[in-house]
């Protein structure tokens, strides 16, 4: 397959400048829809993966500065970095879990929200050590963390 007289795999999939091939608002439309089915079925998931961990990582630390003085569960979950963790989805599950089991956190909504699961037993409700472990033990059975 040929694009403007190059083969598809010299071409840099995501960055490809496409000037003067039409000057619609469409063409923009088709041409951001072109990248994102690039990314998704042609860029390799490790390369994925590892945007993912960066990502992930710059909005852990945010959260994690902007929320260390608060009490609030609530308000700790709510925070915006947290909220876009959540909408990262599944693949956030090993990162988080991974993260949980360096250090203990409120994680635990967000992996309620992505998983729809709830490992925790009533009476260890509020007890971060032991929610922490029902968790890790959840990521360990479910093929998250070996």
């Amino acid at each position: 397959m040929t694009y403007v007289g190059t083969t598809f795999a010299e071409v840099d999939p995501v960055n490809i400048d496409i000037k003067n091939t039409a000057v619609s608002e469409e063409s923009s439309l088709i041409q951001d829809e072109y990248r994102r089915s690039v990314e998704h079925y042609l860029i390799p998931f490790s390369r994925q993966w590892s945007n993912s961990l960066i990502r992930f990582s710059m909005l852990r630390a945010e959260w994690e500065a902007d929320t260390a003085h608060l009490s609030s569960v609530t308000e700790i979950a709510m925070h915006p970095a947290y909220q876009q963790i959540i909408g990262m989805g599944p693949i956030a599950i090993p990162l988080i879990l991974s993260a949980m089991k360096k250090k203990p956190d409120h994680w635990f909504w967000a992996l309620r929200s992505i998983t729809g699961e709830d490992p925790i037993l009533n009476e260890n409700r509020g007890q971060i050590p032991q929610m922490t472990k029902a968790w890790l033990n959840w990521g360990v059975e479910q093929g998250y963390i070996v």
